[in-house]
């Protein structure tokens, strides 16, 4: 299953890049959602780019997920969330490969998030794919997060446009 959306932000793209890169916007954002049980797992240059981990420890809630997928789901794991900022060639343009990964449930999250604009205003394309190894029931827990992540692709550019008009 697939999801794409575009966002646009009243900065330059440059200088968005610049907070998407920032370990200040990430520890920002943690703490006005009052979650100090988070750690980075990298942040660094490597010869692929910036990579960018952040691990969070969270309780997974199973009571509305049908019974033949719950022997999926953990009690609770850690979410590795994962940004590879790769170099490109077009001037104004910024692009990263990302993952999500929750423990060791069978489900596969990542896409692609660029970034375009000038000076004035940018534009952040979000591309998420979510797939299952599992058949028939991997289906179902897809069909579980798929909406969890438009909630999240929402929030995360609510909190993202409230951290460039406070800072930017």
């Amino acid at each position: 299953m697939k999801v794409m959306v575009d966002r646009q932000y009243p900065i330059g793209v440059d200088r968005l890049y610049e907070i998407l890169t920032s370990k200040a916007f990430y520890e920002t954002r943690y703490e006005w959602g009052k979650v100090d049980n988070y750690r980075f797992g990298a942040f660094e240059d490597t010869p692929r780019g910036k990579l960018i981990q952040l691990i969070q420890p969270i309780e997974i809630r199973t009571d509305k997920v049908p019974s033949m997928a719950r022997r999926f789901l953990p009690e609770s794991a850690d979410l590795l969330t994962e940004f590879l900022w790769t170099p490109t060639t077009q001037a104004g343009r910024y692009q990263a490969e990302y993952r999500f990964e929750l423990g060791n449930v069978p489900m596969k999250i990542s896409g692609v998030m660029v970034l375009t604009g000038d000076d004035k205003e940018a534009v952040q394309h979000t591309e998420v794919e979510i797939s299952s190894s599992v058949p028939l029931v991997g289906k179902k827990l897809v069909s579980l997060v798929a909406p969890k992540i438009d909630d999240a692709l929402a929030g995360d550019y609510r909190h993202t446009l409230r951290y460039v008009e406070t800072f930017a």
